[in-house]
Protein backbone atom coordinates (compact mmCIF):
# COMPACT_ATOMS: atom_id res chain seq x y z
CA UNK A 1 0.00 0.00 0.00
CA UNK A 2 1.41 3.39 -0.97
CA UNK A 3 1.81 6.23 1.59
CA UNK A 4 -0.92 8.25 -0.12
CA UNK A 5 -3.36 5.30 0.04
CA UNK A 6 -2.54 4.79 3.71
CA UNK A 7 -3.20 8.50 4.46
CA UNK A 8 -6.58 8.48 2.76
CA UNK A 9 -7.74 5.21 4.37
CA UNK A 10 -9.89 6.63 7.16
CA UNK A 11 -10.35 4.44 10.22
CA UNK A 12 -14.09 5.19 10.20
CA UNK A 13 -14.29 3.86 6.65
CA UNK A 14 -12.48 0.71 7.79
CA UNK A 15 -14.98 0.17 10.58
CA UNK A 16 -17.91 0.86 8.24
CA UNK A 17 -16.55 -1.68 5.75
CA UNK A 18 -16.11 -4.33 8.45
CA UNK A 19 -19.62 -3.84 9.79
CA UNK A 20 -21.18 -3.42 6.29
CA UNK A 21 -22.21 0.16 7.01
CA UNK A 22 -24.04 -0.93 10.20
CA UNK A 23 -26.51 -2.94 8.11
CA UNK A 24 -25.81 -5.93 10.36
CA UNK A 25 -26.13 -3.88 13.52
CA UNK A 26 -22.54 -2.65 13.70
CA UNK A 27 -20.80 -3.43 16.98
CA UNK A 28 -24.18 -4.61 18.30
CA UNK A 29 -24.83 -7.16 15.55
CA UNK A 30 -24.23 -10.88 15.64
CA UNK A 31 -20.48 -11.28 15.96
CA UNK A 32 -20.24 -14.76 14.43
CA UNK A 33 -22.25 -13.67 11.37
CA UNK A 34 -20.06 -10.60 10.97
CA UNK A 35 -16.87 -12.68 11.13
CA UNK A 36 -18.24 -15.09 8.54
CA UNK A 37 -19.15 -12.29 6.14
CA UNK A 38 -15.76 -10.55 6.50
CA UNK A 39 -13.93 -13.83 5.86
CA UNK A 40 -15.88 -14.31 2.61
CA UNK A 41 -16.16 -10.75 1.29
CA UNK A 42 -12.88 -9.20 2.41
CA UNK A 43 -9.75 -10.35 0.58
CA UNK A 44 -6.42 -10.99 2.25
CA UNK A 45 -4.78 -7.87 0.85
CA UNK A 46 -7.59 -5.58 1.97
CA UNK A 47 -7.64 -7.29 5.37
CA UNK A 48 -3.92 -6.54 5.72
CA UNK A 49 -4.51 -2.85 4.86
CA UNK A 50 -7.39 -2.58 7.32
CA UNK A 51 -5.35 -4.28 10.03
CA UNK A 52 -2.43 -1.86 9.62
CA UNK A 53 -4.79 1.13 9.71
CA UNK A 54 -6.51 -0.06 12.86
CA UNK A 55 -3.17 -0.77 14.54
CA UNK A 56 -1.97 2.77 13.76
CA UNK A 57 -5.16 4.23 15.22
CA UNK A 58 -5.13 2.00 18.30
CA UNK A 59 -1.55 3.03 19.00
CA UNK A 60 -2.98 6.49 19.70
CA UNK A 61 -6.09 5.30 21.54
CA UNK A 62 -5.72 1.77 22.86
CA UNK A 63 -8.99 1.94 24.84
CA UNK A 64 -11.23 2.45 21.80
CA UNK A 65 -13.45 -0.64 22.07
CA UNK A 66 -15.04 -0.20 18.62
CA UNK A 67 -11.70 -0.09 16.84
CA UNK A 68 -10.32 -2.95 18.91
CA UNK A 69 -13.43 -5.00 18.16
CA UNK A 70 -13.01 -4.32 14.44
CA UNK A 71 -9.43 -5.56 14.71
CA UNK A 72 -10.58 -8.72 16.50
CA UNK A 73 -13.25 -9.37 13.86
CA UNK A 74 -10.51 -9.14 11.21
CA UNK A 75 -8.41 -11.51 13.30
CA UNK A 76 -11.15 -14.12 13.44
CA UNK A 77 -11.85 -13.78 9.72
CA UNK A 78 -8.19 -13.71 8.61
CA UNK A 79 -5.97 -15.27 11.28
CA UNK A 80 -2.99 -15.46 8.90
CA UNK A 81 -3.04 -11.66 8.56
CA UNK A 82 -2.98 -11.31 12.34
CA UNK A 83 0.01 -13.63 12.58
CA UNK A 84 1.84 -11.73 9.86
CA UNK A 85 1.38 -8.51 11.85
CA UNK A 86 2.58 -10.25 15.04
CA UNK A 87 -0.78 -9.90 16.78
CA UNK A 88 -2.05 -12.55 19.17
CA UNK A 89 -5.77 -12.98 18.60
CA UNK A 90 -6.37 -14.56 22.00
CA UNK A 91 -4.68 -11.65 23.83
CA UNK A 92 -6.51 -8.95 21.86
CA UNK A 93 -9.80 -10.80 22.29
CA UNK A 94 -9.28 -11.03 26.03
CA UNK A 95 -8.47 -7.30 26.19
CA UNK A 96 -11.59 -6.50 24.17
CA UNK A 97 -13.83 -8.58 26.43
CA UNK A 98 -12.53 -6.68 29.47
CA UNK A 99 -13.21 -3.31 27.79
CA UNK A 100 -16.71 -4.42 26.82
CA UNK A 101 -17.44 -5.59 30.33
CA UNK A 102 -16.29 -2.24 31.73
CA UNK A 103 -18.80 -0.61 29.38
CA UNK A 104 -21.47 -2.98 30.79
CA UNK A 105 -21.78 -4.74 27.43
CA UNK A 106 -21.67 -8.17 28.99
CA UNK A 107 -23.44 -9.94 26.11
CA UNK A 108 -20.91 -8.65 23.59
CA UNK A 109 -18.02 -9.61 25.85
CA UNK A 110 -19.53 -13.06 26.08
CA UNK A 111 -19.80 -13.32 22.27
CA UNK A 112 -16.09 -12.51 21.92
CA UNK A 113 -15.05 -15.08 24.50
CA UNK A 114 -17.32 -17.75 23.02
CA UNK A 115 -15.67 -17.32 19.62
CA UNK A 116 -12.24 -17.47 21.27
CA UNK A 117 -13.23 -20.70 23.01
CA UNK A 118 -14.26 -22.20 19.67
CA UNK A 119 -10.96 -21.10 18.10
CA UNK A 120 -8.83 -22.29 21.03
CA UNK A 121 -10.73 -25.27 22.52
CA UNK A 122 -7.72 -26.44 24.59
CA UNK A 123 -7.30 -23.10 26.39
CA UNK A 124 -8.97 -23.82 29.73
CA UNK A 125 -8.36 -20.26 30.96
CA UNK A 126 -10.60 -18.88 28.20
CA UNK A 127 -13.43 -21.08 29.45
CA UNK A 128 -12.85 -19.77 32.97
CA UNK A 129 -12.90 -16.15 31.76
CA UNK A 130 -16.11 -16.80 29.86
CA UNK A 131 -17.58 -18.38 32.98
CA UNK A 132 -16.64 -15.28 34.95
CA UNK A 133 -18.42 -12.97 32.52
CA UNK A 134 -21.56 -15.10 32.53
CA UNK A 135 -21.49 -15.40 36.31
CA UNK A 136 -21.03 -11.66 36.83
CA UNK A 137 -23.91 -10.94 34.48
CA UNK A 138 -26.16 -13.03 36.74
CA UNK A 139 -26.88 -15.75 34.17
CA UNK A 140 -25.95 -18.67 36.36
CA UNK A 141 -28.42 -21.06 34.72
CA UNK A 142 -26.84 -20.47 31.30
CA UNK A 143 -23.42 -21.13 32.80
CA UNK A 144 -24.64 -24.38 34.33
CA UNK A 145 -26.07 -25.50 30.98
CA UNK A 146 -22.75 -24.69 29.31
CA UNK A 147 -20.86 -26.79 31.86
CA UNK A 148 -23.37 -29.61 31.44
CA UNK A 149 -22.91 -29.52 27.65
CA UNK A 150 -19.13 -29.78 28.06
CA UNK A 151 -19.53 -32.73 30.44
CA UNK A 152 -21.91 -34.50 28.06
CA UNK A 153 -19.42 -34.06 25.19
CA UNK A 154 -16.83 -35.94 27.25
CA UNK A 155 -19.44 -38.57 28.20
CA UNK A 156 -20.07 -39.14 24.50
CA UNK A 157 -16.35 -39.81 23.98
CA UNK A 158 -16.23 -41.98 27.13
CA UNK A 159 -13.77 -39.50 28.73
CA UNK A 160 -15.20 -39.79 32.23
CA UNK A 161 -12.20 -38.22 33.99
CA UNK A 162 -12.46 -35.13 31.76
CA UNK A 163 -16.18 -34.81 32.44
CA UNK A 164 -15.69 -34.67 36.21
CA UNK A 165 -14.30 -31.07 36.47
CA UNK A 166 -17.31 -29.69 34.59
CA UNK A 167 -19.70 -31.53 36.89
CA UNK A 168 -17.75 -30.18 39.86
CA UNK A 169 -18.27 -26.64 38.58
CA UNK A 170 -22.03 -27.25 38.34
CA UNK A 171 -22.22 -28.53 41.90
CA UNK A 172 -20.25 -25.49 43.09
CA UNK A 173 -22.93 -23.26 41.55
CA UNK A 174 -26.01 -25.33 42.44
CA UNK A 175 -25.86 -28.13 44.98
CA UNK A 176 -29.47 -29.10 44.27
CA UNK A 177 -28.84 -30.49 40.78
CA UNK A 178 -29.92 -34.09 41.29
CA UNK A 179 -29.23 -34.98 37.67
CA UNK A 180 -25.59 -33.96 38.10
CA UNK A 181 -25.38 -35.91 41.32
CA UNK A 182 -26.57 -38.99 39.41
CA UNK A 183 -23.92 -38.43 36.73
CA UNK A 184 -21.27 -38.22 39.42
CA UNK A 185 -22.53 -41.44 40.95
CA UNK A 186 -22.41 -43.15 37.53
CA UNK A 187 -18.80 -42.09 36.99
CA UNK A 188 -17.92 -43.24 40.47
CA UNK A 189 -19.53 -46.64 39.76
CA UNK A 190 -17.37 -47.20 36.68
CA UNK A 191 -14.13 -46.07 38.32
CA UNK A 192 -14.58 -47.83 41.63
CA UNK A 193 -13.93 -51.45 42.41
CA UNK A 194 -17.17 -53.42 42.39
CA UNK A 195 -16.43 -54.82 45.82
CA UNK A 196 -16.60 -51.38 47.47
CA UNK A 197 -19.66 -50.92 49.61
CA UNK A 198 -22.50 -48.43 49.10
CA UNK A 199 -21.20 -46.54 52.11
CA UNK A 200 -17.87 -45.98 50.38
CA UNK A 201 -19.67 -44.62 47.31
CA UNK A 202 -21.74 -42.20 49.41
CA UNK A 203 -18.62 -41.00 51.18
CA UNK A 204 -16.95 -40.35 47.83
CA UNK A 205 -19.93 -38.28 46.65
CA UNK A 206 -19.86 -36.20 49.84
CA UNK A 207 -16.16 -35.50 49.44
CA UNK A 208 -16.68 -34.82 45.76
CA UNK A 209 -19.40 -32.25 46.52
CA UNK A 210 -17.26 -30.54 49.14
CA UNK A 211 -14.39 -30.27 46.71
CA UNK A 212 -16.72 -29.08 43.96
CA UNK A 213 -18.01 -26.24 46.16
CA UNK A 214 -14.49 -24.86 46.41
CA UNK A 215 -13.48 -25.30 42.76
CA UNK A 216 -14.74 -21.86 41.70
CA UNK A 217 -12.09 -20.28 43.91
CA UNK A 218 -9.19 -22.40 42.78
CA UNK A 219 -6.30 -20.59 41.17
CA UNK A 220 -3.62 -21.38 38.64
CA UNK A 221 -1.75 -23.80 40.94
CA UNK A 222 -4.82 -26.00 41.44
CA UNK A 223 -5.38 -26.23 37.70
CA UNK A 224 -1.77 -27.17 37.01
CA UNK A 225 -1.90 -30.02 39.53
CA UNK A 226 -5.15 -31.25 38.00
CA UNK A 227 -3.54 -31.25 34.57
CA UNK A 228 -0.61 -33.23 35.97
CA UNK A 229 -2.96 -35.96 37.17
CA UNK A 230 -4.47 -36.19 33.69
CA UNK A 231 -1.07 -37.05 32.20
CA UNK A 232 -0.83 -40.22 34.32
CA UNK A 233 -2.03 -43.24 32.31
CA UNK A 234 -5.26 -44.82 33.54
CA UNK A 235 -4.67 -48.16 35.24
CA UNK A 236 -5.86 -51.41 33.71
CA UNK A 237 -7.68 -53.06 36.62
CA UNK A 238 -6.72 -56.49 35.23
CA UNK A 239 -2.98 -55.74 35.06
CA UNK A 240 -0.92 -55.60 38.27
CA UNK A 241 1.95 -53.76 36.58
CA UNK A 242 -0.41 -51.11 35.19
CA UNK A 243 -1.99 -50.52 38.59
CA UNK A 244 1.42 -50.42 40.31
CA UNK A 245 2.66 -47.81 37.83
CA UNK A 246 -0.36 -45.55 38.42
CA UNK A 247 -0.16 -45.99 42.20
CA UNK A 248 3.52 -45.01 42.13
CA UNK A 249 2.83 -41.93 39.99
CA UNK A 250 -0.11 -40.85 42.18
CA UNK A 251 1.90 -41.36 45.35
CA UNK A 252 4.68 -39.21 43.89
CA UNK A 253 2.11 -36.51 43.24
CA UNK A 254 0.91 -36.71 46.85
CA UNK A 255 4.49 -36.45 48.11
CA UNK A 256 5.20 -33.40 45.93
CA UNK A 257 1.99 -31.54 46.85
CA UNK A 258 1.12 -31.76 50.51
CA UNK A 259 -1.80 -29.29 50.35
CA UNK A 260 -4.21 -29.21 47.42
CA UNK A 261 -7.90 -29.74 46.90
CA UNK A 262 -7.67 -32.92 44.88
CA UNK A 263 -5.49 -34.72 47.44
CA UNK A 264 -8.30 -36.72 49.06
CA UNK A 265 -9.55 -37.94 45.69
CA UNK A 266 -6.09 -39.16 44.70
CA UNK A 267 -5.53 -40.83 48.09
CA UNK A 268 -8.84 -42.60 47.68
CA UNK A 269 -7.87 -43.82 44.23
CA UNK A 270 -4.53 -45.10 45.57
CA UNK A 271 -6.45 -47.00 48.25
CA UNK A 272 -8.83 -48.41 45.63
CA UNK A 273 -5.93 -49.53 43.46
CA UNK A 274 -4.31 -51.24 46.45
CA UNK A 275 -7.56 -53.12 47.11
CA UNK A 276 -7.93 -53.99 43.42
CA UNK A 277 -4.32 -55.20 43.27
CA UNK A 278 -4.80 -57.37 46.36
CA UNK A 279 -8.01 -58.78 44.89
CA UNK A 280 -6.27 -59.59 41.62
CA UNK A 281 -3.42 -61.33 43.48
CA UNK A 282 -5.91 -63.36 45.53
CA UNK A 283 -7.77 -64.36 42.36
CA UNK A 284 -4.49 -65.46 40.77
CA UNK A 285 -3.60 -67.49 43.86
CA UNK A 286 -7.06 -69.09 43.87
CA UNK A 287 -6.73 -69.97 40.20
CA UNK A 288 -3.31 -71.49 40.83
CA UNK A 289 -4.66 -73.52 43.73
CA UNK A 290 -7.57 -74.71 41.60
CA UNK A 291 -5.18 -75.73 38.85
CA UNK A 292 -3.03 -77.60 41.35
CA UNK A 293 -6.09 -79.37 42.72
CA UNK A 294 -7.09 -80.39 39.20
CA UNK A 295 -3.61 -81.84 38.62
CA UNK A 296 -3.82 -83.78 41.87
CA UNK A 297 -7.20 -85.15 40.85
CA UNK A 298 -5.72 -86.27 37.52
CA UNK A 299 -2.84 -87.98 39.34
CA UNK A 300 -5.29 -89.69 41.68
CA UNK A 301 -7.42 -90.90 38.78
CA UNK A 302 -4.38 -92.03 36.83
CA UNK A 303 -2.98 -93.88 39.86
CA UNK A 304 -6.31 -95.60 40.40
CA UNK A 305 -6.38 -96.77 36.78
CA UNK A 306 -2.76 -97.92 37.02
CA UNK A 307 -3.52 -99.98 40.11
CA UNK A 308 -6.51 -101.54 38.36
CA UNK A 309 -4.27 -102.38 35.43
CA UNK A 310 -1.71 -103.95 37.75
CA UNK A 311 -4.42 -106.07 39.38
CA UNK A 312 -5.57 -107.24 35.96
CA UNK A 313 -1.98 -108.05 35.00
CA UNK A 314 -1.52 -110.07 38.20
CA UNK A 315 -4.59 -112.09 37.16
CA UNK A 316 -3.22 -112.55 33.66
CA UNK A 317 -5.98 -110.40 32.11
CA UNK A 318 -3.62 -108.60 29.74
CA UNK A 319 -6.34 -106.98 27.62
CA UNK A 320 -7.91 -105.33 30.64
CA UNK A 321 -4.50 -104.35 31.97
CA UNK A 322 -3.64 -102.70 28.69
CA UNK A 323 -6.95 -100.79 28.63
CA UNK A 324 -6.45 -99.57 32.21
CA UNK A 325 -2.84 -98.50 31.50
CA UNK A 326 -3.90 -96.58 28.39
CA UNK A 327 -6.74 -94.89 30.30
CA UNK A 328 -4.27 -93.94 33.03
CA UNK A 329 -1.99 -92.28 30.46
CA UNK A 330 -4.91 -90.26 29.10
CA UNK A 331 -5.99 -89.12 32.56
CA UNK A 332 -2.53 -88.34 33.93
CA UNK A 333 -0.76 -84.96 33.75
CA UNK A 334 2.28 -84.73 31.50
CA UNK A 335 4.77 -84.82 34.35
CA UNK A 336 3.33 -88.00 35.96
CA UNK A 337 6.16 -90.15 37.28
CA UNK A 338 4.69 -93.45 36.00
CA UNK A 339 4.12 -92.30 32.40
CA UNK A 340 7.34 -93.77 30.95
CA UNK A 341 6.92 -97.06 32.84
CA UNK A 342 3.32 -97.51 31.69
CA UNK A 343 4.29 -96.90 28.07
CA UNK A 344 6.84 -99.70 28.33
CA UNK A 345 4.24 -101.98 29.97
CA UNK A 346 1.76 -101.28 27.17
CA UNK A 347 4.38 -102.05 24.55
CA UNK A 348 5.24 -105.28 26.35
CA UNK A 349 1.59 -106.34 26.42
CA UNK A 350 1.26 -105.54 22.72
CA UNK A 351 4.37 -107.61 22.03
CA UNK A 352 2.93 -110.49 24.02
CA UNK A 353 -0.27 -110.33 21.98
CA UNK A 354 1.52 -110.28 18.65
CA UNK A 355 3.73 -113.19 19.66
CA UNK A 356 0.81 -115.46 20.47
Amino acid sequence: MSPSTKRHLNVDDVIAAIYAGSVEGGPNGNLKAQVKRVSVELGRRKAHQFTRRLLDSLAQNSEDAVQLEALVVLGFAHPDVMRKNHITLASEGRRLSKLLEKQERDDRAREVLELLCERYPDDRNLELELAGVVRRSGKTEELIERYLERAQEHFGRKELDLALPWLQQIIALDRNRKDVTRMIADIRHHQSNRRHSARSNRRFVVVFLMVGALLAGLGYREWNIHQETQTIPIADRKDLNSMAARMSALQGLLDDHQLWLGRNRVMREVSELEVASQTLREEAQAAQAQEQQALEEKRTQAEYLRQEGLKAADLGDWSTAREQFQAALLAAPQDWEHRATLKKDIQAIKAMGSGQ
